[in-house]
């Protein structure tokens, strides 16, 4: 699949009206991003009153949108527009006009986020290639014992945004099992991957129990009924950073969750996700050889690697 536009014709949008007058698939982009395909059997006249032209000229004036184009025979149009859009999810594609109003892409990714956040941790980010989009690797935590719950309660979510009738974005569950589902989802040119990690459990209520009776006895101990119901409220009643913050400064919080101790927050598409750190995504790769043969070139994530639009 075409990654790189570099070897391609291509003008500014302001002088479409050069254009030649071929079949070809078009490609609008600003800032590396693909903004929008479409076919035309001629380009010029395509694009002499082209239906997203106010939508790219606003875009224009804040940073600047070139048109490029891939000449073709007419018989493929209908087959290669389809192939790109579905590999780039540009962001003008998920927008129909002038009907119903649909949420964009990059929003359901931050509402999906938002819902996962507190469940999943960042691996890290591979770059893109000529067979492979930039890929961010999720990973959902839970221990063996409750792999099969956390996938359903992911799954579950999942499809809930799956099915807004408003969007078109859309979660793929490429690896279908009851314990250890991987879901995959691509957004104005980024894959998002979400795999499960057995290694380590989620913060959640019994979890932390371990930690709480640490902090209050200093040791493992039977604890009477009425302390323990105690404890499960306050638990209960924390939220995830007061968790995090009660994990790391307890010697067992820290043998539990090791790598939400040690990660640091970041923003991904404007969410706050816990994300390895360099050192950890090293250590990472150096333990689990196929994570390091499969993708040797993933990097920690430090700025937000999810492309964003503001119209």
């Amino acid at each position: 699949m075409l990654q790189e536009f570099s070897t391609l014709p291509n003008l500014k949008l302001l002088e479409r009206e050069r254009l030649p007058e071929c079949s070809a698939i078009y490609f609008a982009i600003s800032r590396d991003q693909v903004l929008y395909v479409g076919l035309a059997t001629n380009l010029r006249n395509r694009w002499q009153k082209h239906h997203r032209s106010p939508q790219l000229e606003a875009i224009n004036k804040r940073c600047e949108v070139r048109l490029f184009w891939l000449s073709c025979a007419q018989k493929e149009l209908n087959e290669l527009e389809q192939q790109y859009i579905e590999y780039y999810c540009p962001t003008l594609n998920q927008t129909k006009i002038p009907e119903r109003q649909l949420i964009p892409s990059f929003q359901m990714l931050t509402l999906s986020l938002k819902k996962l956040s507190e469940r999943v941790i960042c691996f890290g980010v591979c770059p893109a290639d000529n067979q492979q989009l930039k890929t961010l690797f999720l990973g959902y935590l839970a221990g063996y014992r409750e792999m099969q719950l956390a996938t359903a309660t992911l799954r579950k979510s999942l499809q809930a945004i799956t099915k807004k009738p408003n969007s078109l974005f859309r979660w793929t569950e490429v690896t279908r099992r009851k314990d250890g589902a991987h879901w995959l989802t691509r957004c104005n040119g980024i894959e998002i991957q979400l795999i499960p990690w057995f290694g380590e459990c989620v913060m959640h209520n019994p979890s932390m129990y371990e930690v709480m009776v640490e902090k209050r006895f200093s040791t493992r101990t039977s604890i009477p009924a009425p302390e323990y119901e105690s404890m499960r409220q306050e638990v209960k009643a924390m939220s995830f950073r007061e968790r995090l913050e009660l994990a790391r400064s307890s010697e067992i919080g820290q043998k539990l969750f090791p790598l939400e101790c040690a990660a640091q927050f970041r923003t991904v598409s404007g969410v706050e996700i816990l994300c390895l750190t360099d050192s950890q995504l090293q250590a990472l790769l150096s333990d689990h050889s196929n994570l390091q043969e499969q993708h040797p070139k993933m990097t920690a994530v430090h700025s937000d690697p999810v492309p964003s639009l503001e119209f």
